[in-house]
Protein backbone atom coordinates (compact mmCIF):
# COMPACT_ATOMS: atom_id res chain seq x y z
CA UNK A 1 0.00 0.00 0.00
CA UNK A 2 3.01 2.32 0.92
CA UNK A 3 5.05 1.65 -2.23
CA UNK A 4 1.35 2.56 -4.30
CA UNK A 5 0.76 5.72 -2.34
CA UNK A 6 3.67 7.84 -2.59
CA UNK A 7 4.53 8.46 -5.81
CA UNK A 8 0.90 10.10 -5.67
CA UNK A 9 2.11 11.79 -2.45
CA UNK A 10 5.43 13.18 -4.58
CA UNK A 11 3.67 14.46 -7.34
CA UNK A 12 1.22 16.35 -5.49
CA UNK A 13 4.41 18.03 -3.02
CA UNK A 14 6.23 18.25 -6.61
CA UNK A 15 4.49 21.56 -7.49
CA UNK A 16 4.54 23.65 -4.54
CA UNK A 17 8.05 22.24 -3.66
CA UNK A 18 9.03 23.65 -6.92
CA UNK A 19 7.29 26.87 -6.43
CA UNK A 20 9.17 27.16 -3.15
CA UNK A 21 12.34 27.13 -4.40
CA UNK A 22 12.19 29.19 -7.42
CA UNK A 23 11.13 31.99 -4.84
CA UNK A 24 14.07 30.65 -2.83
CA UNK A 25 16.56 31.00 -5.76
CA UNK A 26 15.24 34.48 -6.83
CA UNK A 27 15.71 35.67 -3.19
CA UNK A 28 18.47 34.23 -2.66
CA UNK A 29 19.68 36.54 -5.88
CA UNK A 30 19.08 39.49 -4.79
CA UNK A 31 20.29 38.41 -1.21
CA UNK A 32 23.73 37.19 -3.14
CA UNK A 33 23.96 39.08 -6.37
CA UNK A 34 21.37 41.95 -6.15
CA UNK A 35 18.65 41.75 -8.97
CA UNK A 36 20.03 45.29 -10.13
CA UNK A 37 23.83 44.44 -10.61
CA UNK A 38 22.33 41.29 -12.48
CA UNK A 39 20.43 42.74 -14.99
CA UNK A 40 22.33 45.87 -15.28
CA UNK A 41 25.27 44.25 -17.86
CA UNK A 42 23.03 44.10 -20.62
CA UNK A 43 23.94 47.91 -20.58
CA UNK A 44 26.90 46.98 -22.39
CA UNK A 45 25.26 45.01 -24.93
CA UNK A 46 24.75 46.08 -28.53
CA UNK A 47 20.73 46.27 -29.18
CA UNK A 48 21.30 44.98 -32.79
CA UNK A 49 23.19 42.18 -31.94
CA UNK A 50 20.57 41.32 -28.96
CA UNK A 51 17.50 41.63 -31.55
CA UNK A 52 19.39 39.51 -34.10
CA UNK A 53 19.91 36.54 -31.97
CA UNK A 54 16.59 37.40 -30.46
CA UNK A 55 15.38 36.68 -34.10
CA UNK A 56 17.62 33.33 -34.54
CA UNK A 57 16.35 31.85 -31.23
CA UNK A 58 12.46 32.31 -32.33
CA UNK A 59 14.08 30.77 -35.74
CA UNK A 60 15.42 27.69 -33.87
CA UNK A 61 12.04 27.00 -32.28
CA UNK A 62 10.45 27.41 -35.90
CA UNK A 63 12.90 25.07 -37.39
CA UNK A 64 11.82 22.18 -34.85
CA UNK A 65 8.09 23.29 -36.08
CA UNK A 66 9.14 22.47 -39.54
CA UNK A 67 10.32 19.17 -38.48
CA UNK A 68 7.02 18.72 -36.30
CA UNK A 69 5.39 19.49 -39.91
CA UNK A 70 7.24 17.31 -42.15
CA UNK A 71 6.87 14.58 -39.45
CA UNK A 72 3.19 14.54 -40.65
CA UNK A 73 2.57 15.89 -43.91
CA UNK A 74 -0.75 14.41 -44.08
CA UNK A 75 -2.64 15.31 -41.45
CA UNK A 76 -0.65 18.56 -41.01
CA UNK A 77 -0.65 20.08 -44.67
CA UNK A 78 -1.72 23.61 -44.59
CA UNK A 79 -1.24 23.80 -41.19
CA UNK A 80 2.48 25.28 -40.72
CA UNK A 81 1.20 28.22 -38.53
CA UNK A 82 -1.18 26.18 -36.79
CA UNK A 83 1.61 23.74 -35.87
CA UNK A 84 4.15 26.73 -34.95
CA UNK A 85 1.37 28.06 -32.26
CA UNK A 86 1.05 24.67 -31.03
CA UNK A 87 5.47 23.64 -30.60
CA UNK A 88 5.50 27.02 -29.18
CA UNK A 89 2.51 26.81 -26.53
CA UNK A 90 3.78 23.60 -25.79
CA UNK A 91 7.57 24.41 -25.34
CA UNK A 92 5.74 27.41 -23.20
CA UNK A 93 4.10 24.99 -21.39
CA UNK A 94 6.53 23.48 -19.86
CA UNK A 95 8.30 25.79 -18.42
CA UNK A 96 5.49 26.33 -15.53
CA UNK A 97 4.59 22.78 -14.71
CA UNK A 98 6.24 19.43 -13.94
CA UNK A 99 7.89 17.41 -16.72
CA UNK A 100 5.55 14.58 -16.87
CA UNK A 101 2.75 16.93 -17.27
CA UNK A 102 4.47 18.83 -20.22
CA UNK A 103 5.14 16.22 -21.82
CA UNK A 104 1.62 14.71 -21.12
CA UNK A 105 0.20 18.13 -23.08
CA UNK A 106 1.58 17.43 -26.03
CA UNK A 107 0.03 14.18 -27.39
CA UNK A 108 -3.48 15.78 -25.93
CA UNK A 109 -3.22 19.44 -28.05
CA UNK A 110 -2.11 16.76 -30.84
CA UNK A 111 -5.03 15.10 -30.09
CA UNK A 112 -7.06 17.95 -29.79
CA UNK A 113 -5.70 19.79 -32.58
CA UNK A 114 -5.01 17.87 -35.56
CA UNK A 115 -6.87 14.41 -34.16
CA UNK A 116 -3.58 12.37 -34.40
CA UNK A 117 -3.75 9.84 -31.98
CA UNK A 118 -1.99 9.54 -28.68
CA UNK A 119 0.80 6.46 -29.56
CA UNK A 120 1.53 8.18 -32.86
CA UNK A 121 2.33 11.68 -31.17
CA UNK A 122 4.26 10.00 -27.88
CA UNK A 123 6.51 7.83 -30.37
CA UNK A 124 7.19 10.77 -32.68
CA UNK A 125 7.98 12.87 -29.56
CA UNK A 126 10.56 10.45 -28.39
CA UNK A 127 12.26 10.49 -31.55
CA UNK A 128 12.46 13.72 -31.54
CA UNK A 129 13.76 14.03 -27.96
CA UNK A 130 16.33 11.09 -29.00
CA UNK A 131 17.55 13.81 -32.05
CA UNK A 132 17.47 16.34 -29.97
CA UNK A 133 19.93 14.78 -26.70
CA UNK A 134 22.01 13.41 -29.21
CA UNK A 135 22.60 16.43 -31.21
CA UNK A 136 23.52 18.43 -27.83
CA UNK A 137 25.95 15.77 -26.35
CA UNK A 138 27.66 16.09 -30.21
CA UNK A 139 28.11 19.45 -29.53
CA UNK A 140 29.27 18.35 -26.46
CA UNK A 141 31.80 16.03 -26.52
CA UNK A 142 33.88 17.79 -29.07
CA UNK A 143 34.62 20.79 -27.02
CA UNK A 144 35.30 18.61 -23.70
CA UNK A 145 37.87 16.12 -25.98
CA UNK A 146 39.57 19.35 -27.79
CA UNK A 147 40.46 21.05 -24.52
CA UNK A 148 41.97 17.83 -22.68
CA UNK A 149 44.75 15.64 -23.41
CA UNK A 150 42.13 13.51 -25.05
CA UNK A 151 42.09 16.11 -28.11
CA UNK A 152 43.58 13.16 -30.56
CA UNK A 153 40.26 11.12 -30.01
CA UNK A 154 38.19 13.99 -31.14
CA UNK A 155 37.72 13.20 -34.82
CA UNK A 156 37.23 9.92 -34.58
CA UNK A 157 35.07 9.66 -31.53
CA UNK A 158 32.62 12.41 -32.36
CA UNK A 159 32.50 10.81 -36.07
CA UNK A 160 30.87 7.73 -34.23
CA UNK A 161 28.50 9.59 -32.09
CA UNK A 162 27.58 11.46 -35.23
CA UNK A 163 25.97 8.45 -37.67
CA UNK A 164 24.30 6.91 -34.12
CA UNK A 165 20.75 7.79 -35.79
CA UNK A 166 21.90 6.47 -38.93
CA UNK A 167 22.55 3.13 -37.33
CA UNK A 168 19.57 2.95 -35.27
CA UNK A 169 17.39 3.88 -38.10
CA UNK A 170 19.52 0.92 -40.27
CA UNK A 171 19.18 -1.68 -37.09
CA UNK A 172 15.65 -0.29 -36.84
CA UNK A 173 14.23 -4.02 -37.53
CA UNK A 174 16.55 -5.88 -35.27
CA UNK A 175 15.68 -3.36 -32.61
CA UNK A 176 12.04 -3.71 -33.07
CA UNK A 177 12.25 -7.83 -32.70
CA UNK A 178 15.02 -7.76 -29.65
CA UNK A 179 12.45 -5.85 -27.57
CA UNK A 180 9.18 -7.12 -29.17
CA UNK A 181 6.00 -8.61 -26.56
CA UNK A 182 9.12 -6.80 -23.20
CA UNK A 183 7.74 -5.40 -20.61
CA UNK A 184 9.26 -3.27 -18.11
CA UNK A 185 9.67 0.59 -18.35
CA UNK A 186 13.07 0.59 -20.96
CA UNK A 187 11.77 -1.85 -23.64
CA UNK A 188 8.31 0.10 -23.57
CA UNK A 189 10.07 3.42 -24.03
CA UNK A 190 12.53 1.37 -26.85
CA UNK A 191 9.21 -0.26 -28.19
CA UNK A 192 7.44 3.27 -28.33
CA UNK A 193 10.39 4.98 -29.71
CA UNK A 194 11.22 2.93 -33.04
CA UNK A 195 7.52 3.04 -33.67
CA UNK A 196 8.15 6.49 -34.26
CA UNK A 197 10.90 6.36 -36.85
CA UNK A 198 10.54 7.79 -39.87
CA UNK A 199 8.82 5.58 -42.69
CA UNK A 200 11.59 5.92 -45.50
CA UNK A 201 15.11 7.12 -45.58
CA UNK A 202 13.83 10.66 -47.09
CA UNK A 203 11.84 11.45 -43.99
CA UNK A 204 14.56 10.26 -41.92
CA UNK A 205 17.34 12.59 -43.52
CA UNK A 206 14.80 15.18 -43.23
CA UNK A 207 14.60 15.16 -39.91
CA UNK A 208 17.94 14.51 -38.41
CA UNK A 209 19.16 17.80 -40.96
CA UNK A 210 16.09 20.21 -39.41
CA UNK A 211 17.29 18.75 -36.13
CA UNK A 212 20.79 19.72 -36.62
CA UNK A 213 20.07 22.92 -38.00
CA UNK A 214 17.94 23.71 -35.00
CA UNK A 215 19.89 22.73 -32.22
CA UNK A 216 23.48 24.46 -34.36
CA UNK A 217 21.57 27.95 -34.88
CA UNK A 218 20.19 28.08 -30.59
CA UNK A 219 23.73 26.80 -29.43
CA UNK A 220 25.70 29.11 -31.40
CA UNK A 221 23.56 31.73 -31.09
CA UNK A 222 23.86 31.53 -26.88
CA UNK A 223 27.34 30.55 -26.74
CA UNK A 224 27.90 33.92 -28.72
CA UNK A 225 25.56 35.79 -26.26
CA UNK A 226 27.26 33.89 -23.20
CA UNK A 227 30.53 35.88 -24.69
CA UNK A 228 28.93 38.99 -24.69
CA UNK A 229 28.92 38.77 -20.67
CA UNK A 230 32.46 36.83 -20.68
CA UNK A 231 34.46 37.77 -23.55
CA UNK A 232 37.73 36.24 -22.35
CA UNK A 233 36.09 32.43 -22.22
CA UNK A 234 37.02 30.99 -25.29
CA UNK A 235 34.29 29.51 -27.54
CA UNK A 236 34.49 26.40 -26.97
CA UNK A 237 33.95 26.40 -23.30
CA UNK A 238 31.06 28.85 -23.65
CA UNK A 239 29.40 26.12 -26.32
CA UNK A 240 30.36 23.73 -23.73
CA UNK A 241 28.31 25.81 -21.00
CA UNK A 242 25.47 26.43 -22.60
CA UNK A 243 24.82 22.86 -23.84
CA UNK A 244 25.44 21.59 -20.14
CA UNK A 245 22.50 24.34 -19.36
CA UNK A 246 20.22 22.89 -21.98
CA UNK A 247 20.83 19.51 -20.58
CA UNK A 248 20.45 20.19 -16.79
CA UNK A 249 17.16 22.36 -17.82
CA UNK A 250 15.70 18.83 -18.97
CA UNK A 251 16.42 17.22 -16.05
CA UNK A 252 13.25 15.60 -14.39
CA UNK A 253 12.85 18.41 -11.42
CA UNK A 254 10.45 20.40 -11.24
CA UNK A 255 11.77 24.08 -10.55
CA UNK A 256 9.15 26.71 -12.02
CA UNK A 257 10.99 28.15 -15.41
CA UNK A 258 14.19 25.84 -14.76
CA UNK A 259 15.34 28.36 -12.31
CA UNK A 260 18.58 27.04 -11.11
CA UNK A 261 18.49 24.18 -13.15
CA UNK A 262 19.87 25.90 -16.35
CA UNK A 263 22.05 28.47 -14.83
CA UNK A 264 23.70 25.17 -12.77
CA UNK A 265 24.46 23.52 -16.10
CA UNK A 266 26.38 26.88 -17.27
CA UNK A 267 27.68 27.59 -13.98
CA UNK A 268 29.41 23.84 -13.90
CA UNK A 269 30.98 24.53 -17.56
CA UNK A 270 32.02 28.04 -16.99
CA UNK A 271 34.06 27.19 -13.10
CA UNK A 272 37.44 25.47 -15.00
CA UNK A 273 37.88 29.18 -16.73
CA UNK A 274 35.77 31.99 -14.68
CA UNK A 275 35.11 32.98 -11.29
CA UNK A 276 31.67 31.66 -9.76
CA UNK A 277 30.05 35.89 -9.55
CA UNK A 278 30.27 36.51 -13.57
CA UNK A 279 29.66 33.22 -14.33
CA UNK A 280 26.30 33.26 -12.18
CA UNK A 281 25.84 36.57 -13.72
CA UNK A 282 26.10 35.56 -17.41
CA UNK A 283 24.61 32.28 -16.28
CA UNK A 284 21.07 34.12 -15.15
CA UNK A 285 21.10 36.59 -17.63
CA UNK A 286 21.39 33.87 -20.81
CA UNK A 287 18.33 32.42 -18.83
CA UNK A 288 16.49 35.45 -18.91
CA UNK A 289 16.90 36.05 -22.40
CA UNK A 290 15.87 32.36 -23.08
CA UNK A 291 12.97 33.20 -21.17
CA UNK A 292 11.91 36.14 -23.22
CA UNK A 293 12.06 34.61 -26.76
CA UNK A 294 9.79 31.66 -24.98
CA UNK A 295 7.73 34.36 -23.70
CA UNK A 296 7.32 36.07 -26.93
CA UNK A 297 6.94 32.77 -28.96
CA UNK A 298 3.92 31.86 -26.23
CA UNK A 299 2.29 35.59 -27.18
CA UNK A 300 2.97 35.32 -30.78
CA UNK A 301 1.45 31.92 -30.94
CA UNK A 302 -1.84 33.19 -29.07
CA UNK A 303 -2.43 35.52 -31.71
CA UNK A 304 -2.01 33.33 -34.23
CA UNK A 305 -4.75 31.28 -32.22
CA UNK A 306 -7.09 34.30 -32.50
CA UNK A 307 -6.67 35.12 -35.38
CA UNK A 308 -6.92 31.37 -36.80
CA UNK A 309 -10.75 31.56 -34.66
Amino acid sequence: MMTQQNPSAFKAWQQPLGWLLFLLLVGGVECLLGWGKVVGVWAGVNPTAVMVAFVLLLLAYGLSAWRLYDYFPQVLQGKGLATWRLLLTHTLRSQFFPTHTGTGSFPAAMKGEFGITHAHSVSALLWFRFLDIHAALAFLIYPLLVVTPLKRLAIPVIVVWVVLPLLVYLLRNVIEARFAGRDGYFSQLVQQTVYGLPDNWSEFWRSWLMTWASWMVKLLTLAWLLGQFLPDVTWNMRLTAVVLGELASGLPLFIPLNAGLYEGGIIAGLLPVSAAQPSAIAAINVHLFVLAVMLVGGLVANLLGKLRG
